[in-house]
């Protein structure tokens, strides 16, 4: 049986931890361990985020924008099997994982 997949979500933080400069979060867990991270830039925490992927893979980053909507994914380790209607993306491409 293949490893259960560990997501990393970035969002905006809410509304309190902005205001104290903290823009940005990277939310997850790793195994019992729930992982939360304030980063002033959506760029650290996509960094972070990546980071935590490579060395707990596999493993997926769902980056959100401001709205909330899902801006783009990434997938570490092992990638579902491609679909005909749909090809599965590997780590560093654009696009939904």
């Amino acid at each position: 049986m293949a490893a259960k997949r560990t997501v990393y979500h970035v969002a905006p933080s809410g509304e309190r931890a902005a205001a104290a400069g903290v823009k940005w979060q990277v939310a997850g867990r790793e195994g019992r361990r729930l992982l939360h991270e304030p980063h002033r830039t959506q760029r650290d925490a996509i960094d972070s985020a990546r980071r935590h992927a490579k060395e707990h893979t596999p493993a997926q980053v769902v980056v959100h924008a401001r709205d909330g909507h899902i801006r783009t994914a990434y997938a570490y380790g092992d990638v579902p099997a491609e679909s005909p209607d749909r090809p599965a993306r590997r780590a560093g491409g654009r696009g939904a994982a």
